[in-house]
């Protein structure tokens, strides 16, 4: 079992499959439109490929040529959501070729279509926040207020693409609204472009609130492989990406849910669940599923329940019992250190003032009975001195866009 992993993009998602295949002797390929922080893993030869969000035809040609010529099927891992939705909308013919870790395409754009999902949600009582349609807005009384206005997608999808409207979305990425007078002002100004956001129950709480079920399913729509875990810190401190991470038990009902939803909706693949605690009533709402590897799955391997090695075993045939992760609360964490040290150091002074932390405070609040670190997995010291100027970058881009 040596069929070849290709893994795209290649952000830090895209570098923790890549590390932990690559360092077992799994020859991995890192294909993207731009150099991020996969691309100088040592575990993984670069290839540049078509953007899908540009030209999905010719990133789709690209693909199949390159996986027609290697000597065994590829096990295809995307890692983004635009890569996932055009992976799963050729599934069938990339099939031919390749191994796609991926869902049918109903499934994947009912997921990634935040208003559809929600719908869904609610019907089928799926733990999602109430959401209101547009035509609803009026009948929002004042004691359900705060509510918040959010895009349906995280990033436009390829057909509707324009790159002007997605980052006036992405400046609307949660915005709280407090009463009716706050919500007519957002309306009025944003007129243009209301038909792509949604308004939605707020739910209060900071990253530290939000609870992931990661998992594996089978063709069949069975989890093998179930990890859970907290954020602990991401930025924005809000909304933010997950930085710092670590294992963490969930309630029972909420894996439930997970594995309800797996089923009805036929899901297959890699996806996180995240949850979100309503630390005023002890609910808990799913936020949103990302039907892909999250950012922080390189913790998985550490916790008793590998999902890059568990999908790859599954997708070339063999039989997975259920895996689930054993680690207590805290005891295994997962940190982009730079990133974080950053944060701690200088932007949450501006952003969050709890997590703004002296370094010895910073230290400890890192410390953990295992601690991956993102930026380096095993001598893997491209990465590691590519991570900085990829930080930077990234730094300056967010103050660019706003």
């Amino acid at each position: 079992m040596n069929n070849p992993v290709i893994v795209y993009n290649s952000s830090y998602n895209g570098l923790s499959i890549i590390q932990e295949l690559g360092s077992r002797g799994i020859p991995c390929f890192a294909l993207d439109s731009t150099y991020s922080v996969g691309a100088f893993s040592k575990y993984a030869k670069f290839k540049k490929c078509p953007n899908p969000i540009h030209d999905e035809k010719a990133f789709i040609d690209f693909l199949y040529n390159f996986c027609s010529k290697q000597s065994a099927k590829p096990v295809l891992f995307p890692t983004n959501d635009n890569w996932v939705l055009v992976t799963a909308k050729y599934k069938q013919i990339l099939s031919e070729v390749a191994i796609p870790c991926v869902a049918s395409f109903k499934t994947i754009n009912i997921l990634l279509s935040k208003d559809l999902f929600y719908q869904i949600g609610q019907k089928n009582k799926y733990l999602t926040p109430y959401t209101w349609s547009l035509q609803e807005l009026n009948k929002i009384n004042n004691d359900q207020f705060p509510i918040v206005a959010k895009p349906k997608y995280k990033t436009l999808p390829v057909e509707s693409y324009n790159h002007q409207l997605n980052s006036f979305l992405k400046r609307i990425r949660l915005v709280v609204l407090n009463n009716k007078e706050e919500l007519d002002k957002f309306c009025l100004s944003n007129k243009s472009l209301l038909k792509h956001i949604l308004f939605q129950e707020y739910i209060p709480g900071y990253s530290d609130t939000m609870f992931t079920v990661g998992i594996y399913a089978n063709n069949n729509h069975e989890i093998k492989a179930l990890f859970t875990g907290r954020k602990v810190r991401g930025y924005p401190a809000d909304i933010g990406d997950n930085v710092l991470g670590e294992s963490h038990e969930v309630p029972q009902y909420l894996i439930e849910n997970t594995e309800k939803i797996v089923k009805e909706l036929s899901y297959e693949g890699i996806a996180e669940f995240e949850y979100k605690l309503n630390q005023k009533t002890g609910e808990y709402r799913l936020i949103e599923v990302n039907p892909r590897p999250w950012s922080w799955i390189g913790i998985t391997p550490y916790c008793n329940v590998n999902i890059p090695y568990i999908a790859y075993q599954s997708l070339l045939g063999k039989e997975i019992e259920l895996i689930k992760s054993n680690a207590k609360n805290g005891e295994v964490k997962y940190i982009k250190i730079f990133q974080d040290f950053f944060n701690c150091m200088f932007r949450y002074r501006f952003n969050y003032k709890p997590w703004y932390l002296s370094y010895k405070k910073w230290k400890k609040s890192i410390i953990a009975e295992k601690r991956v670190v993102a930026e380096w997995h095993k001598n893997d010291w491209g990465v590691v001195l590519a991570s900085i100027p990829y930080l930077i970058g990234k730094i300056f881009l967010q103050k660019w866009r706003n």
